[in-house]
């Protein structure tokens, strides 16, 4: 098991399994000392779209006991910054993580070359912050 403790250390870990065709999203389910447990792609879409459920996430993290979860997906067209979709979507899953106590750790766009790492980029301190933005 290795240790998964940063945005650059989740996108080491993950960029050799990139897409370049398809949108996907994968798991980086973490144990208490955040070390990896199991590595997923949980989803797979079209060259820019991928539809995605939160219980599908949740149930592979509930089955394998995470403690904490990285997600990332990947963008074919090379722009790494996240759509109003991602942020939406990620609303969502930190919304879910806070109430299962299964932290986000991390949401990360990937491209081959590049990454942008939403807690990086303090999208998640803004969230626990405005309790507001879970009102839907």
């Amino acid at each position: 098991m290795s240790e998964v403790s940063s945005s650059l250390q989740a996108f080491e870990c993950l960029r050799a399994q990139i897409n370049p065709y398809a949108e996907e999203v994968w798991l980086i389910a973490l144990n208490s000392q955040m070390e990896a447990i199991k590595i997923e792609m949980v989803f797979r879409g079209t060259a820019d779209h991928c539809l995605i459920h939160p219980r599908d996430i949740f149930r592979i993290l509930i089955l394998c006991n995470a403690s904490s979860f990285i997600m990332a997906h990947n963008h074919p067209s090379d722009q790494v910054l996240p759509s109003e979709q991602d942020l939406i979507l990620t609303r969502k899953i930190h919304q879910a993580s806070v109430l299962l106590q299964i932290p986000l750790n991390d949401h990360i766009v990937m491209t081959k070359t590049q990454y942008y790492s939403m807690a990086d980029h303090g999208h998640f301190k803004k969230w626990k912050k405005n309790k507001d933005l879970y009102l839907y």
